[in-house]
């Protein structure tokens, strides 16, 4: 009786497909032996010339290196420059770190989704803050004009030239 293996087509099929010759050991030289000493020594690499992240000495600041990436994704359109988007997003950072429900909720919290529901809640709590910040600024210069004098002759002296 003959038994045929109905998986055996598929090895010899995937077996001539590759060449496993070209993985296998090929001797190059006949009546060559290796001559070792005794003595320490080093063994050059066959490639002098690696690739990759060799000898980078450059030290970078993580935060950084997330406001860069941040800012090149999401801040193409906006006019702020590099530095009032730095300082953004500091500003943000510090204000989620003095949240009063910052430590308890968050940092103290062992339950990763309830975390991330108590980060998302006070994100939203500081980024209406945020923007009520700003058009009450824009109110009060628009609407008082002894603030809007006032402002403009600060401004006026901090950008004063020599």
């Amino acid at each position: 009786m003959k038994v045929e293996d109905p998986d055996g087509a598929v090895i010899d099929e995937l077996l001539e497909s590759v060449d496993l010759s070209s993985y296998g050991l090929q001797r190059v030289k006949l009546n060559h032996s290796i001559l070792l000493t005794d003595q320490e020594s080093e063994l050059d690499p066959q490639n002098p010339n690696p690739r990759g992240a060799h000898g980078t000495d450059k030290v970078t600041d993580p935060l950084d290196d997330i406001i860069r990436t941040f800012n090149e994704r999401w801040f193409q359109g906006w006019s702020a420059t590099p530095e009032e988007q730095r300082i953004r997003m500091l500003s943000m950072r510090d204000a989620l770190k003095n949240h009063p429900d910052f430590t308890s909720k968050y940092v103290e919290n062992a339950d990763p989704h309830n975390r991330e529901l108590a980060f998302e809640k006070m994100f939203k709590e500081i980024m209406l803050q945020k923007r009520k910040d700003d058009l009450d600024f824009y109110k009060l210069s628009a609407a008082d004009q002894a603030f809007k004098t006032s402002l403009i002759n600060s401004l006026r002296m901090l950008v004063q030239v020599p």
